[in-house]
């Protein structure tokens, strides 16, 4: 029986660095929100991929940056 995967290291600093300069104040507010943080040290650390993603907030932020045409956002 397969463990089922609840969380993932997976960094988005490559989707941020993709989006449109008109786009990246908006995505990045509506990642705060997902991720339910207010401190940019937390953000940041979530980008790099240092701090775990669940999975419904990985498939929230997958999602996000496809809405705004960055389809490969996972990476430093």
């Amino acid at each position: 029986m397969q463990k089922k995967e609840t969380k993932t290291e997976k960094a988005f600093r490559k989707g941020l660095r993709n989006l449109k300069v008109k786009d990246y104040m908006e995505v990045k507010d509506r990642i705060y929100d997902i991720l339910g943080v207010s401190a940019r040290q937390t953000f940041a650390a979530y980008a790099d991929g240092k701090r775990q993603l669940d999975i419904d907030k990985y498939k929230s932020i997958d999602m996000l940056f496809k809405e705004h045409g960055v389809n490969d956002c996972w990476g430093v």
